[in-house]
């Protein structure tokens, strides 16, 4: 195909944060038809992009349609119960494959190989990298993409990473990462692009909105803290400190700051996933009585919710404390997603030193790094705020997956 050709696109993976980034890959002229395997758990993203193609460009639903499809909930049904049948060692790969109904082999035959372009990613958590041994294995070709990983070896990450056509990655990071990791030289046939850059469509119809700051009305600083889950246990094991944000929060309020966190939970640990009063983040609320505020979290899945996040002027991209060797070499490497989110919205990132060593060594003008906050306190004076905007969109990521494609036919 040339560049100026039509391409039906199918995506197999987890839609993941973000799911209006989509529409980029809607709003590009060389995609005819892009067909989006969701998984059951991700009925409320899909629903997400269908609501704002529908409310953005309307005239351009035809070239979208999306398939539940039954993985990976097949995949581990079937692994169980081969599980318990099994008396003489580990289930292989190729018995659970064996095991699958006719229909869902048909389906893969019928339908999903049907296309110019077949893209699976990002990570094991949704097992995309089982799927793309599959693949592999009935002949079908793939591109894919990965962001998150851990170090800790990981045979079908192994495998997807050595059968895919090409491999997308967020940076060239991730090419030492897996040389340490697997041995494994992927310089040939990675390009570099980002999932988790956000969408070009959504970006320019928000730069249009009219948001007052909130330090507009005080004249105090406002950080904000986006997270899934925080915890009050610093010696919890699981995340290893990577939601435990309580002394950066008291070191900010100690600094006149004021402090939003936005979160769906709160909790001692993952090990032990229980909420109680008096905790710490509530002993500093009353502390700290409003300049602390535990807000619910924010739904960026609504286009509108952008215009919450805006209001604030600084986002914290990370807790400031490590864990073991396995989870900070991820953390060297790693561009968490909620730095996109802060620049989508026009919020200043903010990051303790020490942890995002990728970061500090190319992103210093996007993110103001501080060795404390006492430090991040001087550093307001010499924000530039026409520097902390997006650099890329999900559009350029589109336009790697596409132009490398073409290249590799």
């Amino acid at each position: 195909m040339g560049s100026n050709d039509s391409h039906t696109l199918s995506r197999i993976g987890i839609i993941g944060v973000a799911p209006h980034r989509f529409l980029d890959v809607i709003n590009d002229e060389r995609v005819e038809k892009l067909n989006l395997y969701y998984f059951e758990n991700e009925k409320n993203a899909y629903n997400s992009i269908v609501n704002c193609i529908e409310k953005y460009m309307p005239d351009k639903k035809k070239k979208f349609e999306g398939f539940d499809l039954p993985w990976p909930t097949m995949y581990n049904l079937t692994l169980m119960e081969l599980s318990k049948q099994k008396t003489d060692g580990p289930v292989m790969s190729s018995e659970i494959f064996s095991n699958f109904p006719n229909v869902f082999y048909k389906f893969v035959k019928d339908q999903i190989a049907c296309t110019d372009v077949l893209w699976i990613g990002d990570n094991d958590f949704d097992t995309s990298f089982i799927f793309a041994t599959l693949s592999s294995m009935l002949g079908l070709d793939y591109v894919l993409s990965l962001k998150e990983t851990r170090f800790v070896p990981y045979a079908f990450e192994l495998e997807a990473l050595k059968r895919s056509k090409f491999v997308i990655l967020p940076h060239d990071g991730y090419i030492d990462f897996f040389k340490k990791k697997y041995s494994i030289n992927l310089e040939k046939k990675a390009v570099f692009a980002d999932i988790d850059w956000r969408s070009k469509f959504v970006y320019d119809f928000l730069s249009n909105s009219k948001v007052e700051k909130l330090s507009k009305k005080d004249g105090k600083n406002h950080v904000v803290i986006l997270s899934g889950r925080v915890v009050w246990n610093s010696e919890e094991s699981r995340s290893q400190g990577r939601y435990y944000y309580v002394p950066i929060i008291q070191q900010l309020l100690e600094e006149g700051f004021v402090v939003h966190l936005h979160t769906k939970v709160i909790i001692e640990s993952l090990d032990n996933p229980v909420y109680y009063e008096p905790n710490p983040y509530t002993e500093l609320m009353k502390k700290f009585q409003g300049n602390f505020l535990i807000e619910r979290p924010i739904d960026l899945n609504d286009v509108e919710n952008y215009k919450l996040l805006m209001r604030y002027d600084l986002g914290l991209l990370n807790s400031g404390i490590g864990g073991k060797d396995e989870f900070n070499e991820f953390e060297k490497i790693n561009v968490p997603n909620r730095f996109y989110e802060y620049l989508h919205a026009g919020v200043v990132p903010i990051s303790p030193s020490g942890m995002l060593q990728y970061m500090e060594s190319k992103f210093s003008d996007q993110v103001l790094f501080f060795k404390d906050v006492s430090e991040l306190r001087s550093l307001l004076n010499t924000i530039d705020e026409g520097s902390y905007k997006p650099k890329n969109f999900f559009a350029d990521f589109l336009q790697t997956l596409l132009d490398t494609n073409e290249n590799f036919l």
